[in-house]
């Protein structure tokens, strides 16, 4: 058993001691850009970046509430860190063009036709409502009395033993039909 564990423990330290490190290739390559030009609310904003590897360059810019572009220019790498280079520039306005008031244009007015119309005509009168007659009251209806049976449902009951026989009296006993014996 003891074996057993030292040629497993073997195996483990020899499966750990097997890794090759992998040398990292800087083949990496991403870039992308973007820019915002808003009239309504002011924001003109720009950005570009490229990495390669572990170096990135890249540029941006905005516009300042002083009126003028502030451009940074940046890189970044593992050797020289982050390194910023920052400038502003005036903002060139195009001149606007000069707002001339136009003429109002003569618009014809149209005509309109009326609908026709045709007179509404009442509704014919209403006719009065007519009830039923009046309901008759009930009569009975004649009845003939039942003739009554005389023939006998149950058969006569007949009387139980009593229950002590040991103490000599007989009990009443009641039949299902009501009879007491």
């Amino acid at each position: 058993m003891a074996a057993k564990f030292v040629v497993l423990a073997a195996l483990v330290a020899m499966a750990h001691c097997s890794v090759v490190p992998v040398a990292r290739v800087d083949a990496d390559y991403t870039s992308f850009a973007y820019d915002v030009a808003d009239p309504n609310t002011g924001d003109f904003k720009s950005q570009v970046e490229t990495r390669v590897g572990g170096n990135v360059a890249g540029q941006y810019s905005l516009l300042d509430a002083d009126g003028t572009k502030r451009t940074v220019d940046y890189t970044a790498d593992d050797v020289n860190g982050f390194n910023a280079v920052v400038r502003k520039d005036p903002v060139v306005v195009a001149a606007a063009p000069a707002v001339v008031a136009a003429a109002p244009a003569v618009v014809a007015a149209r005509t309109v036709a009326a609908p026709a119309c045709t007179p509404l005509t009442p509704p014919p009168p209403c006719t009065p409502l007519t009830l039923p007659p009046p309901c008759t009251p009930l009569t009975p209806l004649p009845s003939t009395p039942l003739p009554l049976s005389t023939r006998t449902v149950l058969p006569p009951c007949t009387p139980l033993p009593s229950l002590t026989p040991l103490s000599g009296k007989r009990r009443r006993v009641c039949c299902d039909n009501g009879a007491v014996l």
